[in-house]
């Protein structure tokens, strides 16, 4: 690439100094920044930065870059849940209206968005009522709830028990009820 400018006016020169700047304070960034080619290298480091947060979620392993239009999504809506994921947050994401999103949505995923945040949402929460100690607010909190007790609303209308009720279960009685939810999932919602 030039050493002067690129279409969007960013001087890669700059850059370059901005990342010898960087590199005292924050190396790993500046690696990053140093290694930007392109304006989508830069467009996925700032938006990187905008998604740091601190979650509760066990640690997992890094995923690979998300590619295709469905990957991304799926990605994004896993690592922002705790943000209080909506139609409006994934649109603006993907730089569409909310009423082409939720077309587009629907089209690539084989549902409509409300019903895969739903999932997903059942499926954390279980994930961490089951494998690990974090109080209901936290839990809350991770999925993107206002308060514990929205969030346990939300669960007994979705499972049919309070989520206190659903921990001390046996990990056979788990299973089912994840299969259960899994099922629900793809057909009827309760």
């Amino acid at each position: 690439m030039s050493g002067k400018s690129s279409t969007s006016g960013i001087s890669f020169d700059r850059l370059r100094t901005f990342s010898s700047e960087l590199r005292g304070g924050s190396p790993q960034w500046a690696d990053r920044l140093e290694k930007i080619r392109t304006e989508q290298d830069l467009g996925d480091l700032i938006c990187d930065l905008f998604n740091l947060s601190h979650t509760i979620l066990p640690e997992k392993q890094p995923s690979p870059k998300p590619h295709t239009l469905p990957t991304r999504i799926t990605a994004f809506i896993s690592e922002n849940l705790h943000r209080g994921m909506t139609l409006k947050v994934l649109a603006n994401f993907l730089g569409y209206s909310e009423n082409y999103c939720s077309d587009l949505f629907s089209r690539i995923m084989g549902e409509p968005f409300s019903r895969y945040l739903r999932r997903q949402r059942l499926e954390r929460a279980s994930t961490l009522l089951t494998t690990t100690e974090h109080t209901l607010t936290e839990i809350a909190s991770a999925l993107g709830f206002s308060n514990q007790f929205s969030f346990c609303h939300f669960f007994k209308r979705a499972t049919g028990q309070a989520p206190m009720n659903f921990r001390p279960m046996s990990a056979r009685q788990h299973r089912r009820t994840i299969q259960e939810l899994q099922r629900d999932s793809y057909g009827r919602i309760r």
